[in-house]
């Protein structure tokens, strides 16, 4: 056989794959399409700039001095891009056990307490301590708030400021250890359910499944306990992990922690049968899952919150359950609350777990 033979044989081979290529719709979009998104995700939703944080300052004193430090921290507000990176309120007559709370809610990132007798001390030369609550479950934007802080009162005079940790000594791996579990739970609940799915619909074996006595809705519940169970044990090792090799500390309830990861695990194994009933091979079932769960991870505020994206990306943010189950991780793992302030999050998460789900059961009994 001859060279230009074997190149001709080997055109034909390439043809032909192309041609397959072409055919299956549901492998090109992504396979070109994904790189350009993962650019977009990656450049915007890893920065970590803080914009608009909200701030509230609450002035118990009636002086000169006060006023001017007031004027002096609202004048010297950073901006990026255009953007103010916080934004200011003010206020009097509010107890700090108050204003922790309104922290808790999540009204405010930090709130700065300025006592009655602050433009007196300062007149007689006097040291005066400032008391600045934060969020610090947020340890991106606290930090860069205590920075802004410390650097406007250098230069007030004898002040210091005090910096409650209302939630114990936090760093960043407390703010990403709940993320990363619930993104973790998301994307194998998507893909080891669509891909076991599409690999068995790709040779052949849900067929003969579904040839015995087995119903399709025992398959569907079968895989379904199945993922349960798997995801269940792997928050479990992530969260032991965390505490025993780099001292994440668990504040909140186990027990809740438990029924978030339980409703999100049902709407990723809805989304992966979802999936998984749109392709015929696992190849395209696995450019389909990088396309829709992948770019989430930059967007929904697992690595840096979402104050540091852009609007538009934070429009994005807000119709993903990710962003919601980061959120109710957050809060119930670090700030320790209960089940009234991650109900919103608990709502929605539901209707995606009930939306999807309902949409994976009809879809798999009709095409199977």
């Amino acid at each position: 056989m001859t060279i230009m033979t074997e190149l001709r044989h080997a055109w034909i081979i390439t043809v032909k794959e192309f041609r397959q290529l072409s055919r299956n719709k549901a492998l090109m979009v992504p396979l070109f399409l994904f790189p350009i998104i993962m650019i977009i995700f990656f450049g915007y939703g890893m920065g970590g700039t803080v914009k608009n944080a909200p701030i509230l300052i609450v002035n118990d004193d009636t002086g000169i001095a006060s006023n001017a430090l007031i004027q002096e921290i609202g004048s010297y507000t950073a901006s990026y891009n255009g953007n103010p990176m916080f934004k200011m309120t003010y206020t009097k007559d509010m107890a700090q056990a108050e204003a922790e709370s309104k922290i808790d809610a999540g009204m405010y990132k930090a709130i700065l307490l300025i006592p009655h007798d602050y433009s007196e001390r300062l007149a007689q030369n006097e040291n005066v301590t400032l008391t600045l609550l934060t969020d610090s479950s947020d340890t991106t934007t606290s930090g860069i708030i205590v920075g802004f802080m410390r650097q406007i009162l250098s230069r007030a005079g004898p002040v210091g400021l005090e910096i409650p940790n209302i939630y114990g000594n936090l760093e960043y791996l407390d703010f990403l250890t709940p993320a990363v579990i619930a993104l973790t739970i998301f994307m194998g609940s998507v893909a080891t359910t669509g891909s076991a799915i599409a690999g068995e619909k790709e040779d052949g074996t849900i067929v003969r499944i579904l040839m015995t006595p087995v119903s399709r809705t025992s398959v569907i519940l079968g895989k379904t306990i199945y993922q349960l169970i798997l995801q269940l044990v792997r928050a479990v090792i992530l969260i032991l992990a965390a505490y025993f090799l780099v001292g994440f500390h668990m504040n909140g309830s186990w027990l809740l922690v438990s029924l978030v990861l339980v409703i999100f695990t049902l709407g990723g194994v809805g989304m992966g049968i979802v999936m998984s009933t749109r392709v015929d091979d696992m190849e395209s079932f696995f450019q389909l899952n990088l396309l829709l769960t992948l770019p989430s991870m930059f967007v929904t505020g697992v690595f840096f919150p979402l104050s540091s994206v852009p609007d538009w990306m934070r429009y994005i943010a807000y119709c993903l359950p990710l962003t919601y189950a980061n959120d109710a991780m957050r809060t119930i793992m670090i700030k320790g609350q209960g089940i009234g302030a991650i109900s919103t999050d608990l709502i929605i998460l539901s209707l995606f777990a009930l939306i999807t789900f309902s949409a994976g059961v009809h879809l798999f009994r009709r095409e199977a």
